[in-house]
């Protein structure tokens, strides 16, 4: 219709990959590491890799339904559209819980783990800093905040490839279990079936960004094609950080009974790998 304002179709297919990544923040695999590698015993790359086939499924629903209705609305739209207009409803509440929820999850993390650090800082001041940073970001327009992704991407990317050289580094040393390639944390003989299956729910919500992409349809040059590539991207790209990073903290600190806080595990192994050298 006529006369409707229409967002600014900015964004490529490289833009909204690193948008995707960004809104999953690589680095969260770190989060969740001390309480999933207890539970699954230390087959926490397994773990990942099952996950990560199940968000594959998913972003086929989503790239599918997104080459159908290319709009900003996503899940709500898709629901509202293909189902019913008042099941669209709900879902549209819930994923709106799902973006106000996931923000405040990351500066809760985020504070936790600077805390871990520097014990002087105080967690609510280091999340009430993040809030401040995120919301004047978000308030110089898509283009500024794309920039900015692009920018905390690579340095997620190079944090996760520097952890891992160290890693490297230390198992050809002789630390950890000594073996650059082992199946000790792919498989544990002491593993139960199901805790490893009941942490992948938790481990999906690492994937949680993929998703995100599909609310940039109405920005994103010809949606219909460019989008479903990020989907599929995103995922894989993110999914292969996760069993990588997860694979080479299990291998050089494979006493994961020896952590003082699960929530800060990931903690305790850096110094570790730092101590190495």
């Amino acid at each position: 219709m006529k006369g409707l304002p229409e967002l600014k179709r900015s964004l490529n297919t490289r833009y909204v990959i690193v948008f995707g990544l960004s809104f999953m923040a690589p680095v969260t695999v770190f989060s969740t590491y001390g309480i999933a590698i207890d539970r699954t015993h230390g087959m926490i790359p397994t773990a990942y890799i099952i996950a990560l086939i199940v968000m594959l499924f998913t972003s086929y629903s989503y790239a599918k339904m997104v080459q159908v209705y290319p709009t900003t609305g996503s899940a709500y739209t898709f629901v509202q559209k293909g189902i019913n207009s008042h099941l669209g409803f709900l879902v549209g509440w819930v994923i709106l819980l799902d973006y106000l929820f996931s923000p405040m999850i990351s500066a809760l993390l985020f504070g936790i783990m600077v805390n871990a650090y520097f014990p002087g800082i105080p967690i609510v001041a280091v999340i009430i800093s993040f809030i401040i940073a995120v919301t004047t970001i978000n308030i110089f327009g898509i283009k500024v905040a794309a920039n900015v992704n692009t920018f905390l991407v690579i340095f997620q990317f190079l944090f996760i490839m520097i952890f891992s050289l160290l890693c490297i580094n230390g198992l050809l040393a002789g630390k950890g279990t000594g073996e650059l390639f082992s199946k000790d944390p792919f498989f544990s003989p002491d593993v139960n079936i199901n805790n490893l299956l009941s942490i992948v729910p938790l481990l999906c919500f690492s994937f949680l960004g993929f998703d995100a992409v599909t609310t940039l349809a109405e920005e994103t040059k010809n949606p219909k094609k460019t989008l479903p590539k990020a989907i599929y991207a995103t995922t894989l790209i993110g999914g292969s950080l996760f069993v990588a990073a997860t694979y080479f903290a299990q291998s050089i600190f494979p006493n994961f009974n020896a952590f003082k806080n699960p929530d800060t595990a990931i903690v305790d192994i850096m110094i570790y790998t730092g101590e190495i050298f």
